[in-house]
């Protein structure tokens, strides 16, 4: 996997600008070896490497996002009669949807031996 695709797919997915993204090299690097690790063992690593780099790129954004979900709190406004609603919440279950699906895409290339980033949710 290229480490520089990786981290212009994620700030293309991430929207952060490529000279903004230089500070999550090493959250995507941390994805890329994660995903390296469970590889199956004869996967071709440079013929898939497109796929991997999508997932690893997912998987960064998924982590990206858990790391600003922390310091986000839940805001709204009101202009005239429209209230708007931001909340971290809802970013992470779509960044954590991207990074499922990115798995899936490579399900048939990594081991799936409990290989689980995910978050536990809790019902409000």
């Amino acid at each position: 996997m290229n480490l520089e695709i990786v981290v212009q797919r994620f700030s293309v997915i991430a929207n952060v600008e490529i000279e903004d993204s230089s500070k999550w090299i090493p959250v995507c690097y941390e994805s890329t070896q994660e995903i390296k690790r469970h590889l199956k063992e004869g996967v071709d690593e440079e013929a898939n490497a497109h796929r991997l780099e999508v997932a690893a790129a997912a998987l960064a954004l998924y982590k990206y996002t858990l790391f600003n979900a922390t310091t986000l709190t839940t805001e709204s406004f009101t202009a005239g009669e429209m209230k708007i609603k931001t909340d971290p919440n809802t970013s992470v279950k779509m960044a954590a949807k991207v990074w499922q699906e990115a798995k899936r895409s490579i399900s048939d290339l990594i081991e799936d031996e409990g290989f689980v980033f995910e978050r536990i949710t809790y019902d409000e």
